[in-house]
């Protein structure tokens, strides 16, 4: 006895196991049960309304052949209801008790309005695709067929069907008795009841059940195809979407690496009074291709690097991290600037399958002289506050880009940066910021936003222009990495760093990304 159980316990947990929906098809299978709870209870409220209005003659029916089987599915729909709201949809055998209780309910009203209804059968099989599940979708159409065929038998004697299948002796009369044929035949007292009872059934399933179920054998076959097909999309989608996921994270994790690849921690040099020094990146999408360096060659010389690598996304922070690192490399030798981007343009053009290139901005700094000697690799125009003076635009020598054509030699310039001067370096994200008309921001903007905040902190400085730059594009999507870096000259003898300025320039890495206030 014991065996026994155990088998018969370990039969109904494989069948529970193979009925159980796979996770990606839980949420899913849920939701068709509330559907088919929904078209239970829309089913429920219309056999109701046959049931009033042919008690009050609205039908020509007799109320005596049809109230028994209609209670009988109105009682059948609220019990299925009720269980589908005890579960709350979520059982594993819900769906094959909605598919039997569909089918045994409209089996019930094709007895009734048997060439009217029967159509109705084939509603079970087209729900059911909805699981996605070929094997529930065959379930249901070997069941309906079955249930099929007996309610066409009951109902050729029973139901309301076309009077125009049977052929009549000359001379018969019938009386209208709401079209059920049994009941005329009874009036007309056929001579032969067994023989006339035998044609009403063949011709019945012949010229009326014949048709519908070729209609239902059809709608079988493409209602399996749709729950195959629908459970492949399922399963593809679910592909993607633990893909999608995946890239996500890595990208995610791609974001936190570039980040750290550039300077991120403020005060940049908390030992060093003669100068200040900040920058922000904000990428496009996840990475971008722009970014920005700053790093003492020794101790009197700052190198100060702003860059804008062709094209955006993952292939363009890759192309941003090789580019950097050559670069940085090249400077730390004691290199010029324009022989720095020489070597790098070298060793990027040796390969550069992609042609993929890079606009570069380098100068390095005598902080003891305030002296500082720049190259322009293509990049934007530098802009500098001199003393009291404004921002303004210095429209230097231009280079070809980095990686563009192998053999390229870069001019270098001077510019002096007296106590109280500032640099600010961009990348062209921020003047080519576009509103929703794509109206762009533009280098105009950009000198007013500076100019509100020239004697302010560099942190301040950035903060005005990222907050115009906002407040111009507000809704607008940012198509371009956009990229700033300011830095303050304050000389050999310059003052001592206050309070607060160490506490504006001692924002995180995630502060930076929200620099309006």
């Amino acid at each position: 006895m014991k065996e026994k159980t155990e088998k018969k316990g370990g039969f109904w947990s494989r069948l529970r196991d193979r009925l159980t929906p796979d996770e990606m098809f839980l949420e899913t299978e849920i939701q068709a049960n509330k559907l088919g709870a929904l078209i239970l209870l829309c089913s429920g409220i219309i056999l109701a309304l046959i049931l009033v209005l042919t008690a009050f003659g609205a039908f020509l029916l007799p109320m005596s052949s049809v109230f028994s089987p209609l209670i009988q599915a109105v009682v059948e729909v609220l019990i299925l209801l009720v269980v589908c709201r005890a579960v709350k949809y979520r059982a594993w055998w819900l769906k094959h008790l909605l598919m039997l209780g569909l089918v045994i309910v409209y089996a019930r009203l094709d007895v009734v309005v048997t060439h009217k209804a029967a159509i109705l059968m084939v509603l079970p099989v087209l729900f059911s695709s909805r699981y996605f599940s070929r094997r529930l979708t065959v379930f249901t159409s070997i069941f309906t067929t079955v249930v099929f065929a007996i309610s066409a038998i009951w109902g050729s004697t029973h139901g309301m069907i076309n009077i125009n299948i049977v052929t009549m002796e000359a001379g018969t009369t019938m009386t209208a008795t709401g079209g059920f044929l049994g009941d005329a035949v009874n009036n007309a007292g056929a001579a032969d009841r067994a023989a006339f009872d035998a044609m009403l059934i063949k011709n019945t399933l012949l010229f009326d059940y014949l048709p519908k179920w070729l209609m239902f054998s059809i709608a079988s076959i493409i209602s399996c195809n749709i729950a195959r097909r629908g459970r492949e999309m399922v399963v593809n989608q679910h592909e993607k979407d633990v893909e999608t996921a995946r890239i996500s994270t890595e990208l995610n994790l791609a974001t936190r690496i570039q980040a750290d690849m550039v300077p991120n921690i403020y005060p940049a040099f908390p030992d060093r009074r003669e100068f200040d020094v900040y920058a922000t990146m904000d990428p496009a999408k996840e990475v971008g291709g722009d970014f920005y360096d700053f790093f003492l060659v020794d101790d009197d010389h700052l190198c100060l690097v702003m860059a804008d690598v062709s094209g955006k996304g993952v292939p363009a922070a890759l192309f941003m991290m090789a580019s950097k690192i050559i670069l940085a490399n090249n400077a730390m030798i004691g290199k010029s600037p324009g022989q720095i981007l020489s070597d790098t343009n070298a060793a990027i053009c040796s390969h550069n399958r992609e042609e993929m290139f890079v606009t570069v901005w380098l100068g390095i700094l005598e902080i003891s002289t305030g002296k500082l000697i720049a190259a322009n690799a293509g990049h934007e125009y530098p802009v500098v506050k001199r003393g009291d003076g404004d921002f303004e635009i210095l429209r230097d020598k231009h280079g070809f880009v980095v990686g563009g054509m192998a053999g390229m030699q870069y001019k270098e310039y001077e510019i002096t940066l007296e106590p109280g001067s500032r640099l600010f370096l961009y990348t062209d994200g921020v003047p080519e910021a576009t509103d929703a008309e794509n109206n762009m921001f533009g280098v105009d903007r950009m000198l007013a936003a500076l100019n509100e905040a020239k004697d302010k902190t560099t942190v301040e400085i950035l903060r005005s222009v990222r907050g115009a730059v906002d407040g111009f594009v507000r809704n607008a999507e940012q198509f371009d990495d956009l990229t700033m870096l300011c830095l303050e000259y304050k000389g050999t003898a310059g003052p001592q760093k206050t309070e607060g300025e160490d506490a504006d320039a001692s924002d995180t890495p995630q502060e930076r990304k929200g620099l309006p206030e």
